[in-house]
């Protein structure tokens, strides 16, 4: 607080208040100790909240200076991109654990990230609890496996502390099925967790919405690490135990940029040892969900089309605290025609269609279960197209 200059006609009076509270000290019981106790001075202190650092009361906030509700630990990951790390200042920063590249694809002594070695060493000596993951490019079943031996050959020997990843978001996996995707992803995480590790899978938010299956958004085995770049929150819809925030974070002992996460379960030192001599069925980090009924079908009431835009209205669901619009110039709403839009709002204004051309559009509701997943309708609404102006 900035300090109050009085004039000489305060100062005066102040010099004949203090001589009246000496002189009824006794009989008020007012003393310099008591007034102590019951009012807390202010002192001068900066209001300003560093990015992604910690307030006053020590809870974690995000670009804007909020509160990150529930996490818990701040991390970083690093590969041979961030070079050589002193992680001797990295240990005196605000970082709780890091989790480090060990590699990407097959199986192959080449393809091994060539700082995995020295930033291992670095956590291990300087008691920075961390985990691992591997850039995958994998497009078989074939390869997920090569990729699990990978990184099984690399962490032998290490206690980790934080899940083993399993990095997807290659263009070439983008194309293939859903089912071999899942297949890949389900070869990787099993053979990891077969050895005894927890495991989880690393995606980008589109990627977690578009491209993994729900077969495997739905496990509540793997860990789920979600990057979503911006300076509020993650707004993935499902169950996730970290959040990659940024790739703009700076760090005391690292030359350039890092990404920063944040752990949302119970906070893990280097004694916590992520090999497990039996599978468990569930991460410590997930709770029992109360079983919520899916809503019931939709209906679309209309769908007016206006200059490039259309205007979709439904009926109210009941209990849903949202809805999934879907809206495709194909029938059959092929992936790379469709596109996809949420509100909790019963109509929505869809932009920037194309004129001329027929859209088709569908729509599910959604209620959100204790852990905050959302259940959807089990079918889609029947379809309403219209022609665009």
């Amino acid at each position: 607080m900035k300090k109050e200059n009085f004039g000489i006609v305060n100062k005066m009076w102040v010099l004949v208040i203090v001589v009246l509270l000496c002189t009824t000290s006794g009989f008020l019981g007012y003393s310099a100790e008591t007034k102590a106790d019951a009012i807390e001075m202010p002192t001068e202190q900066s209001d300003t909240v560093e990015p992604w650092g910690k307030n006053a009361q020590g809870q974690f906030v995000n670009g804007n200076g909020e509160v990150i509700s529930g996490a818990t630990m701040k991390g970083i990951d690093v590969s041979h991109h961030q070079g050589v790390i002193d992680w001797s200042k990295v240990a005196n920063t605000d970082v709780d654990f890091a989790i480090i590249r060990c590699g990407y694809g097959d199986n192959i002594t080449s393809q091994d990230d060539r700082y995995w070695t020295q930033n291992v060493a670095g956590c291990e000596t300087y008691g920075i609890p961390f985990g691992v993951y591997i850039y995958s490019y994998a497009t078989t079943i074939e390869q997920a496996q090569s990729e699990a031996e990978h990184v099984l050959r690399l962490v032998n020997g290490h206690t980790l502390n934080f899940p083993i990843y399993f990095d997807m978001e290659e263009t070439a996996q983008a194309n293939l099925s859903d089912a071999l995707r899942r297949d890949i992803a389900n070869t990787f995480l099993k053979a990891i967790d077969a050895a005894g590790y927890e495991c989880g899978i690393y995606a980008n938010l589109n990627w977690w919405n578009n491209y993994i299956h729900s077969d495997i958004s739905n496990n509540l085995l793997w860990y789920k690490w979600v990057a979503q770049y911006n300076n509020s929150a993650c707004t993935y819809g499902g169950i996730y135990q970290m959040w990659q925030c940024t790739s703009d974070g700076t760090v005391d002992g690292i030359n350039g940029r890092v990404d920063l996460n944040f752990w949302f379960g119970a906070v893990r030192t280097r004694s916590y040892n992520i090999k497990r001599a039996v599978t468990v069925e569930a991460p410590a980090t997930t709770t029992t969900t109360k079983k919520v009924t899916a809503p019931k079908r939709m209906t679309i009431k209309s769908v007016k089309k206006g200059k490039k835009k259309a205007v979709i209205r439904w009926k109210k669901i009941s209990a849903a605290k949202g809805y999934k619009i879907e809206y495709s110039t194909s029938k059959k709403f092929t992936k790379k025609k469709t596109k996809t839009k949420t509100t909790k709002k019963t109509k929505i204004t869809i932009k920037k269609l194309k004129s001329k051309k027929t859209y088709y559009f569908r729509v599910k509701a959604y209620k959100v279960d204790s852990s905050k997943k959302k259940i959807y309708s089990k079918k889609w609404s029947k379809v309403k197209h219209t022609k665009i102006k």
